[in-house]
Formats: C-alpha cells, structure tokens, sequence
C-alpha cells in the first residue's frame, strides 16, 4: 500500500498535461476543466516526477508566451515613438525646417509600421506626419495627396482640418482653404474666428493671374508680377501708418537671407504712404534692415496703385506669385502657410517636384501656357533614345515615377503606389512605364 501524500495543488494555466506528464498522488489538478480524475489517477507515481513534470510545463508555458510578450512590448514601444514623432511634427502653429521634414521620414520609415496593421488613430497619426512631412520639404502635391488619404480616415477631426488648411496654402488651392476654414470657423471661439474671417478674405487673390502691371523700383529695375519665366517673386506691403510688428519684420528678414541667393526667387517692397510721409517710409526700410528692392507709391492715385491692384486690404501683408505669373498665396509672411507656399513654389520652379497649378475659390484652375507646355513635355517620350521597332516608348520622368511606385509598394505604402501607378497610365500614355504600371494597376486587389 501506498504511503498517504499530503494534498499538492498543480495549476499550470492554460497549458494542457499529456498521459506522459507525473503529478503526486492525491493533487488537485486545476486549469484544465473536464479532465477525468482517472487519467490522474493513472499518471501520478512519485513526488520527483512532479517536481520534474511542474518545472517543464513552467518552462513550456514561458517558452510560449516570451515570443508574443516581446512582439506586444515592441509593437507599445513602436506605438509611443509614433506619438512622439506625430506630437513632435504635426503642429498647425509650427514652420517645419526641411532637414525636420527628412528627418521625420526617416525616423517613420524607421518604426517600420504597416498601416494595414494599426488602429484608426494610429493611422491618422502616420499620415499627419507624412502631410507635415511633404509640406516641410516642399512637395505640395505629395502633401494634398496624403490629404486626401487623411481624409477618408479622419475627414472631420480638428488635426484633420489643420492639416487641409496648410496644405491647401502650400498648393494654392483657394478652394480647399474655404472648405477647411469653415470647418474650422464652427469648431473655433470668438478670437480664433477673426483669424480665420482674415483668412479667408485673404483667399479671395489665390488662384488668380497676377495683374499685368509694371512695377518700378527705387533703383530703375522694372518688375513685371505677371511676366516670371520661371521666377517666383515675393512681394511685401507696407506702410508707416500701420507699421508691422516686430515679429513680422524679423521672420521676412529671415525669409529674404534665406532666399537672398537664390535666382529662381525675387524679393520686393511696396510701400503705400503718400507723398508727405516717403522720407519717414525710406527712414524706416533703412532703420528696419529692409535691402530688398523697394517701390514708393507716393499717392499714385488708386486705380493705379499696386496695392489696388493686388487687392488684399490695408498693409501689412505679403504675396507669393508662382513661376507661372499666379498668385500661390496672400498673407502673412509669419504664417506656417504662407512660407510652406514659398517654399513650394520655389520646390518646383526648380524642378525638384512636380508643379501644382493654382486654383480660385469658385475652383477654377490656372492654365498657363508655360504650364502646358511642360505637362506636354513630360508626357512626350525621350527622343535621346529611339525605341526599337515593335517596342513602346521610354518616359524617363514615367520611370521614376514608376520606380518611386514600386517602392512604395515593398514598404506597404499602397495607397501612394496606387496613385502613382495611376498618374503613369494617365499622364504618359503610350509609354513602356504606362504599360506596366496599368498591368500592376489590373491586379490590383
């Protein structure tokens, strides 16, 4: 007869015992509900065996859930750098410099995230960055076309509209800015709406060809807003009746050492005092370090005057006029949108992105010839290179697209592979990359 056994209680959690595994006679068995007690009465032998037996299924239960904890710890981890990253970038009230739009997607590409894996807001905060991001360094049509994907997830969230409002100033859609703001009007408080009322009265030039004017310089240049050839031109409007503030004066300063080199930009000031009061005005560009060009109206009657022309209100305020001779913005020069829109326009009047056009508030787009002209170059196949007979045409703009394509499709970016696939097809017809971006397009899921 067997020696009577103190009762043991084994419970293992979920992990289940075979008829291999020993317990001690008379242990309560706990964690596997519907076990017969006979299949314990068969397994238990000896108290060695059940130490033995309890610390293989404690390793066995360790083994099998060290590889989820770790995957979830790192998944949390990955988590809060996102949030991090998003707080750190997505800020309407902040101008991004272009090494923080780089670094901010290097760090995002970094955290390795597939979107198709993440909780909506996790997804949201993703793209946000990615809209700041492009903003940042330039890419207005890259940052509008985040939008539209920030839109279908969030449409009426307030970091949402945010994010709309900047980006339709960096690609001067006028149309945008007007459904942005007044989403934002019924979400803001009694201060905040005369900042947007201001907005959007600013909005009302964006879009539009510049006047077809001349204006002179103190020192005899004559600047044509409406003429660029490829040149962006930034105008302030001033005056010692209302002088601008301080904070204004010093981020145009800035703005101007920034683009001070730069032949593809061109600064210049109009001062709108009358006759009695262009000494003090002059005094005071001199005192106020402003050695951009600078044009005195000097009571030009108001039909003439540039600032009629231009039409946005009493000064001070600043205009962006694009490559193309339309108006890219109207605003403040320390306003995060209104440098994103130079910093755009200037982007590709260097070729560095692909151009957006200009669109007013009732959504008409600009059509410039210059603008057509190199749609129409772009989508012409190379002629450096004759294609062999019974092959298609090569685009070496479609390549790249094409290529970026691909790339975004191995990193799970398939909503900007779609595009861009998309783009191809439509904006290279008859081209080898057209062919093959419609073959990705066809099996497409």
């Amino acid at each position: 007869m067997r020696p009577a056994m103190p009762t043991t209680t084994v419970s293992f959690g979920s992990w289940a015992p075979t008829t291999d595994t020993a317990v001690p006679p008379g242990a309560v068995v706990r964690g596997w509900p519907g076990c017969a007690s006979r299949d314990w009465d068969r397994l238990a032998f000896n108290p060695g065996a059940a130490v033995r037996a309890a610390t293989v299924a404690a390793a066995c239960v360790c083994f099998l859930l060290a590889g989820p904890t770790s995957g979830l710890a790192q998944d949390a981890e990955a988590f809060q750098q996102l949030k991090r990253l998003h707080d750190e970038v997505a800020q309407p009230g902040k101008v991004l410099s272009v090494e923080e739009g780089r670094q901010a997607l290097h760090r995002l590409h970094d955290l390795d995230l597939r979107a198709d894996a993440l909780e909506p807001e996790q997804r949201a905060r993703m793209v946000r960055i990615k809209v700041y991001s492009a903003l940042a360094v330039g890419d207005a049509r890259l940052a509008t076309g985040y939008l539209v994907e920030l839109q279908e997830q969030s449409p009426d969230e307030r970091k949402t509209l945010d994010a709309g409002y900047l980006a339709a100033c960096a690609s001067g859609d006028a149309q945008l800015g007007e459904q942005m703001l007044k989403q934002l009007r019924r979400l803001a408080g009694t201060d905040e709406r005369r900042l947007l009322g201001q907005r959007r009265r600013w909005l009302r030039g964006v879009g539009t060809p510049a006047p077809e004017i001349t204006i002179t310089t103190e020192g005899g240049t004559a600047v044509t807003p409406a003429e660029r050839d490829g040149v962006v031109l930034v105008i302030d409007f001033w005056t010692t009746r209302f002088p601008p503030s301080d904070e204004l004066v010093t981020v145009f300063r800035q703005i101007h050492e920034a683009y001070q080199n730069d032949r593809k930009v061109e600064f210049l000031g109009v001062n709108t005092d009358s006759p009695a009061r262009v000494e003090q005005a002059q005094a005071f560009a001199k005192s106020t370090g402003y050695v951009w060009s600078q044009h005195y109206e000097r009571g030009t009657s108001r039909d003439k005057s540039v600032s009629r022309a231009f039409g946005a209100g009493t000064p001070p305020w600043q205009v962006v006029v694009d490559q193309y001779g339309y108006i890219r913005a109207v605003g403040a020069a320390d306003e995060p949108g209104f440098q994103y829109a130079l910093r755009a326009a200037v982007a590709e009047a260097k070729r560095r992105y692909d151009p957006v056009l200009a669109r007013t508030r009732d959504g008409q787009q600009a059509t410039p010839k210059e603008a057509v002209a190199e749609a129409a170059r772009r989508q012409a196949p190379d002629k450096k290179k004759p294609a062999a007979t019974g092959e298609l045409p090569s685009n070496p703009e479609a390549a790249r697209k094409l290529g970026l394509a691909r790339t975004f499709l191995k990193t799970g970016r398939r909503t900007d592979a779609k595009r861009l696939f998309e783009e191809v097809v439509r904006d290279y017809p008859g081209t080898r990359e057209a062919k093959l971006a419609q073959e990705y397009l066809d099996y497409w899921p």
